[in-house]
């Protein structure tokens, strides 16, 4: 199968804004729930985190991921519980969190699967770390005193 051509656009933040209007749409017409709904009960799957650290597995800020959980606490897909640090909470999932899950899991695995026919096993796998090369650059700040990124080879699990 060929890839449709695109127009190349000479702005990074254009082009991935671009490829991720376009790949969203496709796993949300699949799961049947947004992206970040699903994604964080994929990350809340595994073990309690809090806030920030979800905030900054995600690269996302605060007040959009205090209003996705809110909706998924409301909907009883997630708990908040007091951490530690009475400011923290650690979210978790719920059991009808899992069950939730569980439904979206073959869903997303169809559109994983169907991208990765698309692209080929190498550029897939090339592209997953092109991205978070990508996302590692957008965080460097001069004043940080660091003179290369070094990306961490580790993964969160693949569900």
């Amino acid at each position: 199968m060929r890839l449709e051509n695109l127009p190349e656009l000479a702005c990074l933040c254009a082009s991935l804004r671009r490829a991720a209007r376009s790949v969203t749409s496709l796993y949300e017409r699949e799961l049947r729930m947004s992206v970040p709904q699903f994604t964080l009960l994929y990350l809340l799957d595994g073990e309690p985190l809090n806030q920030a650290q979800v905030a900054e597995l995600l690269a996302i800020d605060r007040t959009t991921l205090t209003r996705t959980m809110a909706m998924l606490e409301r909907r009883g897909l997630i708990r908040g519980a007091s951490g530690a640090d009475k400011r923290e909470r650690q979210w978790s999932i719920t059991p009808a969190g899992r069950k939730t899950l569980k439904l979206a899991r073959p869903r997303w695995e169809k559109v994983q699967r169907r991208f990765r026919e698309r692209l080929g096993e190498q550029r897939w796998e090339l592209l997953l770390d092109e991205l978070t090369s990508v996302a590692a650059g957008a965080r460097y700040r001069a004043a940080d005193g660091v003179d290369q990124i070094r990306i961490q080879k580790t993964r969160v699990r693949r569900v």
